[in-house]
């Protein structure tokens, strides 16, 4: 299992989301808090790789074909024939900072 350290708590509470490249996965995350719990996801979008954002506490949007994943489950929203979901990373908070893991 692969953990890295991505950033302090408050970094996601000043800008509501906080995205980065990680190497060892593979991935660029994002990271952001939706009704008071941390969610950590990959921004890359299934459908054809497009970069994901988080939109106003409402959900998660592709910029290229305007998919809209939910916040909670990364399923996307706007088209119901899409079942694949947006990446799931677990994650602990220790000592202010977020960490993440990949097996």
């Amino acid at each position: 299992m692969i953990k890295k350290k991505i950033c302090k708590i408050d970094k996601i509470e000043k800008n509501n989301f906080f995205k980065i490249w990680i190497e060892d996965f593979k991935d660029e995350i994002i990271v952001y808090k939706y009704k008071k719990k941390i969610y950590v996801k990959s921004s890359i979008c299934p459908h054809f790789g497009g970069p994901i954002s988080y939109k106003n506490d409402k959900y998660l949007f592709c910029y290229w074909h305007g998919l809209k994943f939910s916040t909670e489950n990364g399923q996307c929203l706007n088209q119901k024939s899409f079942k694949t979901c947006l990446i799931d990373y677990l994650y602990e908070v220790k000592k202010d900072y977020i960490y993440v893991f990949k097996k």
